[in-house]
């Protein structure tokens, strides 16, 4: 028996397509009509280009027109035919704008889905359209009953002859579902064709031709360099100019661009600032974009090479290439401005990273530094003086005054470092490479070995000593106690690569002493631990294999290390984590914790939980730690909450109903720790009530009790601190993301209480 072969066609579900491309294609149903009216836009550039003349020519206009639940748009451009209609307009793919002709008119469409964005809001859409020279338009109707009644099969068109777009151009109807808010969508459009050159009227309303300028107030702007320049970079040459603001804000603007010497039309501006860059074909708006830069890039460009994504919420991946090679560019041309003057480099610290990673140190000379005697100078004198011989550089903190001053009294040149980070690293590294500087560090001493200690110092010592191999898992050093050549209570010797580290530790130094009258207690070995990560924690680090060399935590080997109680989640740290445990909190699970002024305080009784909530007392101020903190979940500590006590970058943000602690190395890894509560939590800060916000968290974590707790802001206080006889209700996540391998984790248990 002979099988014979059979075929079938393949099923759609017109409906479920047409709502795909309405609500996953397009970020708003207000898309609809932007396609709609881009479409005419289009359609009018297409004729100009065949007339020979320019948009903005009087005889062609666009007219919006919104009546109760009726839109209707309507333009006078090239019109299309039955044929059109049906192959281009009514064809899901399909598009006529594909051609020579529409790229040199400069057409935005390309996709042709636009059409059927309607449907996202539309039960009807009517679509009326008449070339010039024919007797007779064509109108084409399609609606949602329509749809639903040819269920997996393609729903037909109506087509019917019609005059209402004569003598050319195109009418587009659509009857939506709900009345839209007239005010919202013309703020909407306008914000996309404001710039269009062709007239566009809004139920009357002008709401087009805005003049696109290259860069705006300039009356208020000074030039720098000689007027319009050419910037290069590689195929790309940039015409335009650099000008300065009031407040010292840098902005290019662009007149024009050639690629490999062909001329393409690009005009607009940059600003180095953070901030969106909006991005124009011939005036019509396509997106709002971000561009990676290292200083902060703003503003607007227009130009013909643009091309968007299907929804226009997007550039497409060459679009978005060019855009970045001109940012840069332009980036690398400021940065040159800038550090032309020692005003504008103390504006713009922002190009210190810059500068470090593109291998500028030479050209710092401008850079103001401060010296130990209180004056400035520019590192190019310190340089000239440095080779003129007869003098010493050295470098180093403010902490470190005192040594300072003798070294000044001894005709050398001290220079205090700058306190932010990537300014810090680009003036030692000028200083080290062009001046000969040597750090402080290689001229501090032990002048006194302290033989005899008392209990209190001891004991500081072995838990300094504990802290170092547990936290920071170095083995090989010793603690050797004594004082110093000058004011500081601690100081790291590093020998070579393999000799052991020396640490001197000045235990009778005020800081130091000053926790003696805490008492033997969990608060005063909290403190000890925080003493070491701030005093030996950037020093320590070199030598610790939990960090690489720029301080960040190493989250990979820590995760293999501790495997039991990590989950990695997804490689893609824009995962969103559902779930977590809620937790009842009550007035009980408050405990007090006395400090200062010798007083004692009350330890959880053993055998109970450990307090959720601990509220630390300090009458007298003397260690600054008075306030309410909040416990990390018990898995989330286990799995890593020794790590967080190397993260220098803390703080609280909330919004609606969550309030997440954020604790970063500030290089590549970031912990959350997210609170949600039962209510919208408004906080006041500075007297105003705020639904969201964010605060800076100076306190150190305490480590208490088996556990870490995190301080608690005043504003917040009364969404986390249950008074009375009210329980608050918690729901707790916790997570890492490190940016460096794209990779997510969270505690492999479920979070406990």
């Amino acid at each position: 028996m002979t099988e014979r072969s059979t075929s079938f066609k393949v099923g759609i579900d017109f409906e479920s397509v047409l709502r795909a491309i309405s609500k996953q294609i397009y970020e708003t149903p207000l898309a609809f009509i932007r396609e709609n009216v881009q479409n005419a836009v289009d359609a009018i550039r297409i004729q100009a280009h065949r007339d020979s003349i320019g948009t903005d020519d009087d005889r062609y206009r666009i007219d919006i027109t919104v009546e109760d639940r009726r839109i209707l748009v309507r333009d006078n451009g090239t019109g299309m035919s039955a044929a059109d209609l049906e192959n281009f307009f009514w064809t899901i793919g399909a598009s006529g704008k594909r051609t020579l002709e529409a790229q040199a008119a400069g057409c935005v469409g390309m996709f042709g889905i636009g059409g059927f964005a309607n449907f996202g809001v539309c039960d009807t859409l009517e679509v009326i359209s008449q070339t010039k020279d024919v007797p007779h338009g064509t109108l084409t109707r399609l609606s949602s009953v329509d749809i639903q009644a040819a269920g997996m099969a393609i729903p037909s068109v109506t087509v019917e002859a019609s005059d209402a777009a004569a003598p050319r151009g195109t009418i587009v109807i659509g009857h939506l579902r709900s009345a839209p808010n007239n005010a919202d969508l013309r703020r909407y459009l306008q914000d996309f064709v404001r710039f269009v050159p062709t007239v566009i009227y809004f139920n009357g309303d002008k709401i087009s031709q805005a003049k696109f300028h290259d860069i705006e107030n300039r009356e208020n702007l000074t030039n720098i360099g000689a007027g319009i320049q050419k910037w290069c970079e590689g195929d790309l040459v940039i015409t335009g100019g650099m000008y300065e603001d009031r407040g010292h804000a840098l902005v290019a603007s662009i007149e024009g661009l050639s690629i490999d010497g062909e001329p393409v039309n690009l005009v607009g501006h940059i600003r180095f600032e953070n901030g969106p860059i909006d991005v124009f074909k011939r005036g019509f708006k396509l997106c709002a974009t971000q561009i990676g830069s290292t200083i902060g890039v703003s503003g607007r460009l227009d130009c013909d090479r643009f091309v968007p994504t299907a929804g226009r919420d997007s550039l497409d991946a060459p679009t978005t290439s060019l855009l970045s090679r001109i940012v840069l560019a332009l980036e690398k041309v400021a940065v040159e401005a800038v550090l032309e003057s020692p005003e504008r480099i103390a504006q713009h610290t922002r190009i210190f990273r810059y500068v470090t990673q593109r291998g500028l140190i030479s050209r710092l000379g401008n850079v103001k530094v401060r010296l130990a005697d209180g004056s400035e100078s520019a590192l190019c004198d310190i340089r000239r003086r440095a080779e003129q011989g007869g003098v010493g550089v050295f470098f180093g903190l403010a902490q470190k005054q005192a040594l300072n001053q003798i070294m000044h009294a001894r005709g050398h040149l001290v220079i205090l470092l700058s306190a932010d980070g990537h300014r810090q690293k680009a003036e030692r590294c000028y200083l080290e490479q062009y001046c000969a500087a040597k750090p402080f560090d290689g001229v501090i001493d032990c002048v006194e070995y302290y033989k005899e200690l008392a209990r209190f110092e001891r004991v500081f010592l072995s838990e300094l000593e504990l802290t170092i191999s547990k936290s920071y898992e170095v083995k090989n050093f010793r603690l050797i106690p004594g004082k110093l050549t000058e004011d500081i209570p601690v100081f790291v010797k590093e020998q070579g690569a393999n000799q052991q580290l020396d640490i001197f530790v000045d235990t009778r130094h005020k800081e130091i002493a000053k926790l003696e009258e805490l008492g033997y207690s969990q608060i005063l070995y909290s403190l000890i631990a925080t003493f070491c990560r701030e005093y030996l924690g950037p020093s320590l680090k070199k030598w610790s294999p939990r960090f690489f060399g720029d301080g960040a935590l190493n989250l990979e080997l820590l995760a293999k290390r501790r495997s039991e109680l990590w989950i990695l989640l997804k490689d893609d740290i824009g995962v969103v984590r559902k779930g977590g445990q809620r937790q009842v909190v009550t007035r009980s699970d408050v405990h007090v914790v006395n400090v200062g002024g010798g007083q004692s305080h009350t330890e959880p009784q053993p055998g109970k939980p450990q307090p959720r909530i601990l509220h630390i007392v300090d009458e007298q101020g003397a260690t600054g730690l008075q306030g309410f903190y909040i416990r990390l979940p018990e898995m989330a500590f286990s799995a890593y909450g020794d790590l967080l006590q190397d993260c220098d970058s803390r703080g609280v943000v909330w919004a609606g109903n969550k309030i997440m602690y954020v604790a970063s190395d500030a290089v590549s890894t970031a912990f959350q720790y997210e609170i949600r509560v039962d209510e919208v939590v408004a906080a006041s800060v500075n007297g105003v009530i705020r639904a969201e916000g964010a605060i800076q968290i100076e306190q150190p974590l305490q480590e208490m009790y088996g556990g870490v707790y995190f301080p608690i802001p005043s504003p917040l206080e009364p969404f986390l601190i249950p008074r009375g006889d009210v329980e608050i209700r918690l729901e707790l996540h916790c997570d890492w993301i490190d940016m460096r391998t794209a990779k997510h984790w969270t505690p492999r248990e479920s979070l406990g209480s």
